[in-house]
Formats: C-alpha cells, structure tokens, sequence
C-alpha cells in the first residue's frame, strides 16, 4: 500500500461553496523588521496557478511590485471560457482541450496564441506579479512567495493559495475532521511558469 509521510498537520475551514480555506499569513521585510498579514480563509485552489491577493491589501502591506501589467491565466473559470470561445469558432470540445493542453505551465504564451491567432481577448487578467518575503502555511515557511494583484484599483478577484504555492508540497485534505495534511516535496521539478515558482521551504522555527 502507497503511503506518503505528512509531518504537519494544520485546520482548514470551508467557505459557502464547500471549498476548504486555510490560514495563510504574508510576511514583508521593511526597515529591518518582519511586518505579517495574516487571511484566515484564504481558498485553496488547485485549478490557479497563481496565488493571488487584491490590490488594495497589497498596496497597503508595501508588497513591492517584480513585474507590472503581465497577462494572467487565472484558474479552470478562464479555461471554460476559452473552451467556449474555441467552440464558437468551430472547434470541437475535444480539439479545444487539446490545443489547450499544449499550453500547460505557459499562461503568458497561451493568451498570446489565443489573442493573435483566434482573436479572444476576454480570457485573463491583467495583474502585477508582487513577492513576499515569506509566507507561513499550517506550519510550513515558503520563502519569495510570488503572487498576482490586479493591475487596475477597480478589480477585486478571489483571493486564492494556487499551484505555485501548493506544488511546493506533498498535500492531503480530510474534509471530515477538516485538516489539511502537508509534506515538503523532495523533487525539485515544477510544471509551472518559472515566473511565478516560489523559494524553498522549510518548518516553522516555533523556537525563534
């Protein structure tokens, strides 16, 4: 029987939809001292690849900006609706899924390829790429964690811990006794945009 070895297990809750939100603290380095934003139900969502957070709480914790005004694929919403947007040009679900599939861990080539050779703008967001000194999940440290903000003061998004964050990990979740279950991935090989991978990760120093 396959098992997987979980040192840290930490609660997660569940929003009004049924899907599992965990704790999830940001931490900034400014003026030598570490200043901490904690989100005590931020979702986890395998289906972004980006761990996002709205604008306005990133300008307020000085988050500073790595990349400004970079088209991203957000999660399976935009997905769907380039499916769609497929289909109405005569392509097969099938066929969409495919050429789709081409694009796996490509976001940014993605949205060009759809923009340049079908004409779909309406798939994506434009955002600013931001980084975080660390961030803290259950009792794991993420270090220069990577995370996109909206690049316009109007649009506010769903605050998500996505695949950028998650593929760092071994991960398991008990919906009945509601924990989430985490081990550090001992491979080092990511299947996302190298712009958004994150820095290692460690245990929490509970001593420090």
């Amino acid at each position: 029987m396959f098992s997987v070895d979980y040192p840290v297990k930490g609660s997660i809750a569940f929003d009004s939809s049924g899907r599992p939100t965990a704790s999830f603290t940001l931490c900034q380095k400014r003026d030598d001292i570490f200043h901490k934003y904690r989100i005590d139900d931020m979702l986890i969502d395998s289906g972004a690849v980006l761990t996002s957070l709205n604008k306005k709480v990133a300008d307020i914790n000085q988050y500073p900006v790595i990349k400004s005004r970079e088209l991203v694929l957000m999660g399976f919403n935009d997905i769907g609706r380039a499916i769609r947007a497929l289909i109405k040009l005569g392509k097969t679900d099938a066929e969409a899924k495919v050429y789709l599939a081409q694009f796996t861990g490509r976001s940014k080539d993605l949205l060009d390829s759809l923009y340049s050779d079908f004409g779909i703008t309406d798939v994506g967001l434009v955002c600013d790429l931001r980084k975080a000194s660390y961030a803290v999940l259950s009792n794991y440290v993420i270090e220069d964690v990577i995370f996109a903000t909206p690049s316009d003061d109007d649009v506010i998004i769903a605050e998500v811990i996505g695949m950028n964050v998650l593929e760092k990990f071994l991960l398991g979740i008990d919906f009945d006794s509601g924990t989430i279950h985490l081990g550090e991935r001992t491979g080092a090989v990511s299947h996302i945009n190298p712009d958004f991978v994150c820095g290692p990760v460690s245990i929490f120093d509970t001593s420090a």
